[in-house]
């Protein structure tokens, strides 16, 4: 039986198309849990930027895997049971915080705060150092991904265009030392392929994961993947792998896709992606999640039998 549900945000629950979260998904999602399912995100994002883009509107997740697994925390339940409730989860506050490290207070329903904390990977400084020392030399701007802040080292076009192209928002520019005193999760250089191998070759503790078409790259450290944060929250919920499944579209879902008991691609995935599947739904576009949902509650319902 499976017990939880992971799925890769952009492409899979948002059309890159649209950046809308279709109303068949939000229905989906309410479909899986009232079946049972428990709903987790696996994403490359930081969930600061799930809460500023509005990227799970109207929908209930338990557990997040963010950063690609660098960061990885489970909700306590009776807060999002109320949130719910309440319709927290449609309110959307346009206000965009890239930073509340001094808040005492959750910015949103699925705020840590509001939960427990189940996998945490800092980047070595000495890796940083490198990254800052070849993006100053290079003049290429980097995104930084703190537990709490998310900045940039300078604005570049590249960084804009790499910006526009998932719907996100600029952050703040800062003078990038402060990542060399502070725990950062997550590096974003903007790059061409070329020079990301150059990089990559120059820090042996972390790898580079590409994400996209364009010129960004998750930098994380080596090992940590989406499935070594999924493992962390079956570990906390007592699940085995054979409990979980997966839905996804691009280069860093192959990985989770291949490990979970159901692999499902989108109609819109990668080849790669698919190549893994269990089975390909329809795109984001077209019911894609609704067909996926459906899939995995069958998929129970005939193992009960």
């Amino acid at each position: 039986m499976i017990k939880i549900v992971f799925f890769d945000i952009d492409g899979t629950l948002r059309p890159f198309e649209t950046g809308i979260i279709p109303v068949s998904t939000q229905k989906a999602i309410k479909r899986a849990h009232d079946s049972g399912l428990i709903t987790a995100i696996a994403t490359g994002r930081h969930w600061m930027e799930i809460k500023n883009e509005n990227l799970i509107e109207g929908m209930r997740f338990d557990a997040f895997v963010t950063l690609d697994g660098e960061y990885c925390y489970v909700l306590n339940s009776d807060i999002v049971d109320k949130a719910v409730q309440n319709n927290e989860h449609y309110i959307h506050n346009d206000e965009y915080i890239f930073d509340s490290s001094h808040s005492e207070n959750p910015i949103c329903y699925f705020d840590p705060i509001n939960g427990k904390c189940v996998q945490k990977i800092q980047i070595a400084p000495e890796m940083i150092k490198t990254v800052l020392d070849l993006c100053k030399e290079k003049s290429f701007s980097c995104l930084f991904e703190e537990e709490r802040f998310i900045y940039a080292n300078f604005v570049t076009d590249e960084l804009m265009q790499v910006l526009q192209d998932i719907k996100s928002a600029l952050p703040p520019s800062i003078d990038p030392k402060r990542a060399l005193e502070n725990p950062v999760f997550m590096l974003i250089p903007v790059m061409n392929m070329e020079e990301s191998k150059k990089l990559e070759s120059l820090i042996p503790d972390c790898q580079l994961v590409r994400w996209s078409d364009g010129l960004s790259f998750d930098l994380t450290k080596k090992g940590i993947t989406k499935v070594s944060g999924i493992d962390s929250i079956l570990k906390y919920y007592g699940f085995s792998r054979s409990e979980s499944a997966a839905i996804g579209d691009g280069w860093n879902d192959i990985e989770m896709l291949n490990y979970c008991n159901l692999g499902i691609a989108m109609g819109n995935a990668k080849q790669e992606c698919k190549d893994v599947a269990d089975y390909i739904c329809p795109t984001s576009l077209n019911d894609g999640i609704s067909h996926a949902v459906d899939y995995i509650i069958n998929y129970n319902l005939s193992n009960m039998i």
